[in-house]
């Protein structure tokens, strides 16, 4: 979309992705480790919209931080996925490729919302 952060479309994709990859879980972690990853991701897709608005400074690193909380918790969550044989090795290597580029965007992004020290 026009005047969206890259970011925020590449944590839809990865959102997307999660999704498709999660239908295919086995039922046995389709409805519990599958569902807490969709919630988890799609909570993160919010929580970047949230932090677009949220204005500069504080606020927005405050949003931020706790983003790349949740992102190493979900990247734990696709391992896990992975060390369960719900997610082939595949599907793992594409999702940590998407969580590495959307972790480098945030980090950057919280690096810059971060009030810059004055000189002392």
């Amino acid at each position: 979309m026009p005047g969206e952060l890259k970011v925020i479309g590449d944590c839809y994709d990865l959102a997307v992705y999660l999704s498709r990859r999660v239908e295919k879980f086995p039922r046995s972690h389709r409805y519990t480790l599958g569902a807490d990853i969709e919630r988890r991701v799609q909570g993160l897709l919010g929580d970047l919209v949230r932090a677009r608005y949220a204005g500069a400074g504080d606020r927005r690193a405050a949003v931020l931080s706790e983003v790349n909380v949740e992102l190493e918790v979900l990247r734990f969550q696709v391992r896990l996925a992975k060390d369960l044989n719900a997610l082939p090795v595949t599907g793992h290597g594409e999702a940590a490729r998407r969580l590495e580029q959307v972790g480098a965007q945030v980090g950057g992004w919280l690096k810059a919302s971060r009030p810059k020290a004055g000189p002392g």
